[in-house]
């Protein structure tokens, strides 16, 4: 066996696996936003109405994400990219649109399609292919993402200032494919092994000639309190998360002018990029929950941070570029916990369960978010909402870790036996 080659080929698949990001979820999730405006106008619809593009995608990734768990191993890198293309292919048929109507239709096909593309797969391709730093890993490859989308924002406002929006949307959607396509064909292989490889990490002083995967069954851990429990704390994340998106409306709320609250946005990206990476590393090192515990405690930090940034355009910066601890938590975060509490046997299709829960909490974590300033015409009663959640979080990721460590882990070598039924 050739470490070198294994080692190299290993960090080739994070390359691969941020192009894929980029080329689909950030792209399409986060970048394409830039497009609402001049599409609701010339569609002739409110700027609420086409957002809902967002929401439908969300209930797209979390309606595919079933399947995500039982045909994960059984996809070919085809199949990967030929989901990485659909979306591509959606997006350029939206620069033809007429109707928001399509835009709804379009976010839904869309959302199954990254069900193949995202979290899950990225998740459980890195795990396979990283038995050392497996956190750094995966925290990478969505800081190559980051990078990719950072760069292509402005790429695209500055395309629509030459030229009109569709022809914008439709070289956007190229870019998204020829980033993502390759990636998934020739640099994402679901498992060293299928590649005659090991692991970044394999020692076979101690790991002897076989790789073993051990963790908890499917069948055992999806009856278990530590997986509610992690989809809990992963569908809280993914509500607190989006607030993000809500910065220009919190600039306006207190009187900052508006570029102050796009600035928020842009040095929450610019942090998402040295966060998650960070972040991965200390899981690495202090293991899943614990990093997980304390980056939450950051999130609060910035929560607080916010709540007395009014008048103070730094304040709000610092508070922006903290919160994103609670994007990045959703992605590294999560899929490492998962990890630690079920092994990796099964991790994929489990995670892929989980993950569902998750992503069907996104759709309405917009709405819960802008139900709550409307309600109390002040982002305080938001923020406030947001740090008793991440406390509700913690919890849920503490108590995760501790309930899987009741639950028996098994090798793919050994039997699993199914638990008598209860009377």
């Amino acid at each position: 066996m050739d470490t070198k080659k294994s080692n190299l080929r290993a960090w080739l698949t994070v390359l691969g696996c941020g192009m894929l990001i980029a080329g689909s979820v950030t792209f399409y999730t986060v970048v394409i936003g830039n497009f609402f405006v001049p599409a609701s106008e010339a569609l002739g619809s409110d700027y609420s109405s086409i957002s809902l593009y967002s929401t439908l995608v969300y209930i797209g990734i979390a309606c595919g994400l079933p399947f995500v768990g039982n045909w994960l191993e059984k996809i070919p890198p085809i199949g990967i990219a030929g989901f990485a293309a659909l979306q591509s292919i959606i997006v350029a048929a939206l620069s033809f649109s007429q109707s928001v109507i399509w835009w709804w239709i379009g976010g839904f096909v869309i959302g199954v399609g990254m069900a193949f593309t995202s979290i899950v797969f990225i998740s459980t391709v890195l795990t396979n292919w990283f038995s050392k730093k497996t956190g750094f890993a995966i925290g990478l490859a969505w800081a190559l993402a980051s990078v990719a989308s950072a760069i292509m924002s402005p790429v695209t406002v500055s395309l629509m200032e030459v030229m009109d929006w569709r022809t914008s949307l439709l070289i956007f959607a190229v870019v998204g494919a020829v980033l993502a396509v390759p990636a998934a064909l020739f640099l994402v292989p679901y498992s060293p092994e299928r590649k005659g490889m090991k692991p970044y990490g394999y020692d076979p002083s101690v790991s002897g000639e076989v790789v073993l995967e051990s963790g908890v069954p499917a069948k055992r851990a999806v009856r278990s309190a530590a997986f509610i429990l992690v989809a809990l704390a992963l569908a809280l994340t993914q509500i607190v998360s989006v607030i993000n998106a809500y910065f220009p409306m919190y600039a306006e709320s207190v009187g900052f002018a508006p570029t102050v609250g796009a600035f928020m946005i842009s040095v929450a990206l610019m942090f998402d990029i040295a966060l998650n990476p960070i972040i991965g590393w200390t899981i690495d090192k202090f293991g899943a929950i614990k990093a997980f515990v304390a980056w939450a405690c950051i999130g609060i930090l910035s929560m607080l941070i916010l709540l007395v940034s009014v008048g103070n355009e730094l304040l709000a910066y610092l508070g922006a570029g903290l919160g994103d601890t609670l994007y990045v938590l959703l992605g590294v975060g999560i899929a490492s916990v998962a990890s630690t509490v079920f092994g990796t046997k099964d991790y994929g299709k489990i995670f892929a369960y989980i993950t569902i829960f998750g992503f069907a909490a996104g759709s309405v974590g917009g709405f819960i978010i802008a139900s709550l300033y409307e309600a109390t015409g002040s982002f305080e009663a938001v923020f406030m909402f947001c740090i008793v959640t991440v406390v509700v979080i913690m919890l849920c990721i503490i108590g995760a870790g501790v309930a899987g460590k009741k639950l028996p882990h098994v090798t793919d070598e050994a039997p699993v036996q199914e638990e008598p039924s209860q009377a």
